[in-house]
């Protein structure tokens, strides 16, 4: 099998897959709501909900039912194609992991493009074929797919089966092949569902960014990928001054408007990689990372900055918001990191 335009070393990609598995396990533990992206490797990003096992199976069968060499479930991603499941017989040329360039002339781009099934009886005889490595690389001759899609209506990729003799399929087996693939595709169904429910559990409904649920899983995350990369993370605990009085003066719904606002400004102030969060009625979180000495003092100096221009479009009356700040120990226990973030605040307040 050639090497470009595909990328695919049984021993590296299942080393490779391994590694990043074990990661992603370790991950779980301690956070189960970890979310799928439909621009990352489904491969690479691992879900409770999906059994790869069963997904083997479902292949396997596949390609036992058509008597075929090679069965596929292939992930289409703007970074390409890749193999999430392949048949297991020996004279099956590509393994999970193996990953084939977005501009490659192979059958599941086609797919892909189309959205429509694509049945190849003889492939070599037919022009449009000629520069499919598939076909005159590796001998497939016959090849019969179908798009499996996001619930969201987007292209995942494609369940295929290839074949290195000509075939002549009849209406049963395409019957056969798309019964298979709403298996595939109510797993992708379940995730979605799976994502909305964890999305409620872990967001606040008023503000949109996390609860105290989804703020604690995210940092224990992020404080693991710290220990790992060595790199330093700082916390930034914030409370409203005098919201009461704004809530009693104002009504709950400019209350409820200030509450937007602040969290605005924290999004404004942070990286995407930082992890925000409301965790009471006025209070809120930043776990950030430091990368130089001061840094923290920017991040605030942008959130103050950004809070009064948000204030001023609003027109909400006046309010400040008092900060405090601690240096993540990440030996620590994130209670424990909260808890000194929020001392330094009530001195701040008191000042």
């Amino acid at each position: 099998m050639s090497k470009p335009p595909y990328h695919d070393n049984k021993n590296e990609s299942n080393s490779a897959n391994s590694n990043v598995h074990d990661i992603q396990k370790n991950d779980q533990n301690d956070n189960h709501f970890n979310h799928y992206s439909p621009d990352k490797w489904l491969l690479d990003n691992p879900h409770d909900l999906i059994s790869l096992k069963k997904w083997q199976r479902t292949v396997n069968l596949l390609a036992k039912l058509f008597d075929a060499p090679a069965g596929f479930l292939v992930q289409y991603t703007p970074d390409g194609f890749q193999v999430t499941i392949a048949s297991e017989q020996e004279e099956n040329p590509y393994s999970a992991g193996a990953i084939i360039e977005p501009d490659a002339n192979i059958f599941c781009r086609r797919i892909v493009e189309t959205e429509q099934s694509l049945y190849v009886r003889n492939a070599p005889v037919e022009p449009c074929w000629d520069t499919n490595p598939e076909v005159h690389n590796d001998g497939f001759v016959s090849y019969l797919g179908v798009p499996v899609f996001w619930p969201n209506s987007q292209p995942f990729g494609t369940f295929c089966v290839m074949d290195y003799r000509e075939t002549d399929y009849d209406e049963t087996y395409f019957e056969l092949i798309n019964q298979l693939k709403d298996i595939l595709e109510s797993d992708l169904h379940l995730l979605e569902m799976y994502e909305q429910v964890q999305k409620l559990a872990t967001t606040d409904p008023l503000t949109e960014i996390n609860n105290r649920r989804g703020f604690t899983a995210l940092t224990k995350q992020r404080i693991r990928l710290a220990r790992r990369m060595k790199t330093s993370l700082g916390l930034f605990y914030l409370d409203i001054d005098q919201f009461k009085v704004i809530n009693d003066e104002h009504g709950h719904v400019t209350g409820d408007k200030v509450l937007k606002v602040v969290a605005d400004a924290l999004r404004n102030s942070i990286r995407n990689s930082d992890v925000i969060g409301r965790i009471g009625g006025d209070e809120f979180l930043a776990l950030v990372t430091i990368s130089n000495e001061g840094d923290e003092e920017k991040i605030l100096q942008r959130f103050t900055q950004s809070l009064s221009q948000l204030q001023d479009t609003a027109r909400l009356p006046g309010f400040t918001v008092s900060a405090g700040y601690a240096a993540v120990d990440i030996e620590m226990s994130i209670e424990d990191i909260i808890e000194i973030a929020d001392r330094a605040m009530l001195a701040k307040k008191k000042r």
